[in-house]
């Protein structure tokens, strides 16, 4: 009971978080307008989802009234909530005084939800707000009362408005000219397009993947066709990139091809429409640079300063990644979905140590478990315990067998390791494989080769490690 309320004290202490960069101009809304955009709370001084997150609808609806905006957001077990102050300006600071009370629209006492509404004035910047939460009717905990600082941050990438100046991809799809089917030119072009934005001109940039045999490839521009700019050409891989300008992604682009087929002498003109999705435009991140002030010197620097810059790993503070903590199996296991880009997987109660609240983790060990990367032991995970280093490389492995199992195909490994004989029976062929692969390698004691099987993994380690992971699978 004690490990529990101890555990139940450190969720509450981060209670009650962040997307990309905001892709929209600030506030580009009109009157009138009414739309919802995901929404997401993060902790006072971090980028880190808070608690409070579980216990609010993922998504705002956004009105315009008499030309300010509003955000209407629905409250979940409101029992708890007490009150929910915004602040007027922003950005802003939690030391000023200009905190006002969301007000109620509508509440249902039954359900435990309440919606609010208050004033966003820029919905691509955070906002900051203060809230007072009572928690009751956990046992031995009693009543919890504490006021905390969070931030509200909208993903204002939905927001129907202008782009702002930056790189992204959007999804189209080639259709045929008169019927709502896809074309034959659609096994010649790559998905999703790349887009460029600059002073509000949007240009589109697409990959055709038959270079050789189309010899022509226009968009129709007011009222003509013109020729679509070519960016590049790679004859070795037979592909060509070419772009033009797009005013409107809510109208189709008629579109022109000319292909020629050399082996049976013909040539084939091909009408089609370019039909573009709006909602799937994402911003295109630049690389994150990182600089840790305790890595230098350690053996990790490029494992931990790559995965950093594709925020796979994340440092203990803006400045320090602590590469000689040790990690849990929870951490390990969020990396590790990172690294894979595995899916959110639904909550579906596969260990009974792993609960729906635990928000931070939760969806990542899902995803591992539904990927097969992890199984636990007697139906739990055991989150908090600290990972072993044969754990560890036995994720490592699975993740490869559910990524490309191919690659462990004739793997075998000249590496013995002095005390083999520790390592537990499910982790010898993994072990064998990562130093196959050269995922691992061990560390020379007394002049011999050891692999220390059960001591806990290092976050450099850890780094190292994936690192090793992405390289084999990039191969």
């Amino acid at each position: 009971m004690k490990k529990q309320l101890i555990m139940l004290f450190t969720a509450l202490l981060v209670l009650f978080t962040a997307l990309p960069a905001a892709q929209f101009e600030a506030a580009e809304v009109t009157a009138q307008q009414e739309f919802e955009l995901p929404f997401e709370i993060l902790q006072d001084v971090s980028d880190e989802k808070s608690v409070t997150d579980q216990y609010v609808q993922d998504k705002a609806k956004i009105v315009v009234e008499d030309g300010k905006t509003f955000a209407y957001v629905t409250l979940t077990n409101t029992d708890w909530w007490q009150s929910l102050k915004v602040q007027t300006t922003q950005p802003g600071t939690f030391t000023d005084k200009n905190f006002v009370d969301a007000e109620v629209v509508s509440e249902d006492v039954a359900a435990k939800t309440k919606i609010v509404k208050f004033q966003v004035q820029d919905l691509s910047k955070v906002l900051n707000a203060k809230i007072h939460i009572i928690v009751t009717g956990i046992p031995g905990l009693g009543a919890y009362d504490n006021n905390y600082d969070i931030r509200m941050k909208f993903d204002s990438s939905k927001i129907p408005g202008v782009l702002k100046d930056g790189a992204y991809t959007i999804d189209y799809k080639a259709l045929h000219a008169d019927e709502d089917k896809a074309s034959s030119m659609a096994r010649f072009m790559e998905t999703p397009a790349s887009l460029t934005v600059k002073d509000g001109k949007k240009v589109v940039e697409l990959t055709l993947t038959n270079n050789e045999q189309i010899t022509a490839f226009q968009v129709e521009q007011g009222e003509e066709f013109v020729d679509a700019t070519v960016v590049k050409t790679d004859v070795a891989a037979n592909k060509r990139v070419v772009s033009f300008e797009v005013a409107d992604f809510s109208k189709v682009v008629n579109a022109k091809a000319t292909v020629f087929v050399a082996a049976a002498n013909h040539t084939g003109n091909y009408d089609f429409r370019l039909s573009f999705d709006e909602t799937s435009i994402q911003a295109v991140k630049a690389p994150v640079e990182v600089k840790f002030e305790d890595i230098k010197g350690t053996g990790f620097e490029t494992y931990i300063e790559t995965l950093a810059a594709k925020e796979i790993v994340k440092g203990t503070t803006p400045t320090t990644f602590s590469p000689g903590n040790n990690l849990t199996r929870a951490q390990f296991a969020i990396i590790l979905a990172r690294a894979l880009e595995l899916p959110k997987a639904e909550y579906q109660g596969t260990f009974s140590d792993v609960p729906k609240n635990l928000d931070w983790a939760v969806s990542e060990i899902e995803a591992a478990a539904k990927a097969g990367i992890t199984t636990g032991s007697n139906g739990k995970f055991r989150p908090y315990e600290f990972i072993s280093r044969e754990q560890m490389a036995t994720m490592i492995i699975r993740a490869i067998e559910y990524k490309d199992a191919s690659i462990l195909e004739g793997v075998t490994t000249d590496v013995k390791f002095a005390d083999a004989a520790s390592i537990s029976d499910y982790a010898k062929a993994n072990v064998d494989y990562a130093a196959g692969l050269g995922i691992i390698g061990g560390k020379t004691i007394d002049g011999k080769k050891v692999f220390d099987p059960k001591a806990s993994a290092t976050r450099g380690q850890a780094s190292k490690m994936v690192y090793y992971l992405l390289e084999n699978l990039e191969k």
